[in-house]
């Protein structure tokens, strides 16, 4: 495997920022959520008041998963972490081995490489190993902080690899996923497809008690039960299934054409639609694809969360404990369903993101320059890429929204339910906007600075999952614009926070554009430059 190493060493080079927010970013939520956890069920008596009122709430096993070992403080640290825990360990494989394979070959950095002396597979075998490797340090993490609070080491060491293992998975199919397509947000599409398809079968599989749960990387996360009945078996046959889909994507990687994939893109018109000749209309098109997959993913969580608030409002009527963890002790029959509406809020919130970064790709692509240098002015381009992202966070909420109301009413037989739930739904877009804002201003500025807009949406992912949990305190959790609103339709609807997000978002949005239309394009990267004095050694072996 020719240029393994160096590739490696590049991996890291280009993408040690990422690696090292991904790391301790994660480390340092489980570790917050443990230390809570702790101080909150530190007797036997209160794990046996948990362990009741949770194992009654069966639908809710949909989010968070199935508790095993709620007689020890493992099996609910592991319970309460289940819902970030299947999202972000997949979503760091997925995000970080997409940078180091499909993004460096649009980018055109790993032909220059091949043209040396870089091997056809050492690119994809270098971008796993170094995903597997942050996965591998977060779990080396975890383990430490599980084993400090007085856990055993063998249930430590088994619920940790079962993580590492879990991002592992995700991180094998995005490698695959990049030699099949031949563009990077093709790769993310399918991966998150994969995602949001393995969340559902294990959360439908959990509560309905059957082999679902089985055909999921996350329920053989699970499954491996390491507080219960620890049984080590599911993680080397996660390993097994990684390396499996490893191995292919090398053996494609070897074979086909550079900068193309096993499914070659489309043919376009023969003649551009007049739309495309104005700069909303170019990024509307552009944006078109990412709105329709995250709309589908959207309708899907939505309706089989849906489906489910029948039974889990008949569940809260009599768990106290299920209306303190969903409505602050509420009984309404909404309390559930404000959750999942902040869910779906968050949903929203991360299209967002990518769509602004879809929207920084075209600089460093070489695409924008030209566009430009017409008749475009910056404060143009920039404007129309951010109402076509907006407008289709908008479409992304509304469709969620809908989808929701729709299971709902099935569910329980009221037409209402539809309008109620998609106003509901729609009450965080200003939130969500806010978020859209601060990414495009870091944008506009820096676009080095763009990394940090994901660090804020890890934070209100945080705050809206895991607040109570880690006990923080109002002002921070005020913090996040999602907070804002208040939780609708359980909550009123604050509309003096509409106004107020409306104008901070509009804010931020005009910070962005004064920013892009001062500074220098193309402006150089940090991350990669074919000029660095220690470069040149790879194309001399």
């Amino acid at each position: 495997m020719r240029g393994f190493s160096v590739m490696i060493a590049l991996g890291w080079r280009g993408s040690r920022r990422q690696i090292v927010c991904w790391v301790v970013g994660l480390a340092a939520v489980f570790a917050g959520t443990v230390w809570s956890l702790d101080s909150l069920y530190g007797t036997p008596a209160e794990l046996a008041s948990y362990r009741e009122a949770t194992e009654s709430g069966t639908a809710l096993f949909a989010i968070n998963g199935k508790p095993y070992g709620l007689e020890n403080l493992g099996g609910v640290i592991a319970y309460e972490f289940g819902f970030l825990s299947a999202l972000a360990f997949p979503l760091m494989g997925i995000h970080l081995v997409t940078r180091m394979t499909r993004r460096e070959e649009e980018s055109g950095r790993t032909e220059l490489l091949r043209a040396g002396s870089i091997g056809r597979v050492a690119g994809v075998a270098a971008g796993v190993m170094s995903a597997g490797g942050a996965l591998g340090a977060v779990a080396v993490a975890m383990m430490c902080t599980l084993v400090g609070i007085g856990l055993e080491w063998s249930a430590a060491v088994v619920y940790s690899a079962s993580m590492a293992v879990l991002g592992w998975c995700f991180a094998a199919i995005a490698a695959l996923s990049a030699q099949v397509v031949a563009a990077a947000r093709s790769v993310t599409a399918i991966c998150l497809g994969v995602l949001v398809a393995a969340f559902l079968a294990r959360g439908v599989g959990d509560v309905r008690g059957n082999g679902l749960v089985w055909l999921s990387p996350i329920g053989w996360a699970e499954q491996a039960r390491p507080f219960g009945a620890a049984r080590w078996w599911p993680v080397p046959s996660a390993i097994a299934f990684a390396v499996a889909l490893v191995g292919a994507a090398c053996w494609i990687a070897a074979r086909r054409d550079l900068g193309a994939g096993v499914f070659g893109a489309r043919r376009g018109p023969a003649s551009a639609s007049r739309t495309l000749l104005w700069p909303l209309g170019f990024a509307v098109r552009r944006h078109r694809g990412s709105v329709i997959a995250w709309s589908v993913i959207g309708a899907l969580v939505a309706a089989s969360f849906g489906a489910l608030a029948d039974a889990i409002r008949s569940v809260m009527e009599d768990n106290a404990a299920l209306r303190d963890a969903l409505g602050g002790g509420s009984a309404d029959p909404d309390a559930y369903l404000s959750f999942v509406v902040v869910l779906l809020g968050l949903l929203a919130a991360g299209f967002a993101v990518q769509g602004v970064g879809r929207t920084a790709e075209e600089e460093p692509g070489g695409r924008l320059e030209p566009v430009l240098s017409g008749a475009v002015s910056r404060p143009r381009w920039l404007l129309s890429e951010a109402v076509a992202v907006g407008g289709g966070t908008a479409i992304v909420l509304t469709m969620s929204g809908l989808a929701l109301g729709v299971s709902d009413a099935l569910a329980v037989g009221d037409s209402s339910a539809i309008p109620r739930l998609t106003l509901a739904t729609l009450t965080y877009l200003p939130g969500v906007l806010v978020l859209l804002g601060i990414t495009l201003a870091l944008y506009g500025i820096r676009p080095e600075w763009l990394a940090a807009s994901w660090a804020t949406f890890v934070f209100l992912a945080v705050v809206a999952t895991l607040a109570d949990t880690l006990r923080l305190p109002e002002w921070l959790r005020q913090l996040s614009p999602l907070e804002w609103v208040g939780r609708t339709p359980l909550e009123p609807i604050n509309w003096w926070s509409l106004a107020v997000s409306i104008c901070l978002a509009t804010g931020s949005i005009a910070v962005g554009v004064r920013g892009f239309t001062h500074r220098d394009i193309p402006m150089r990267s940090d991350s990669f430059s074919i000029t660095r004095p220690h470069l040149p050694h790879v194309f001399a072996r």
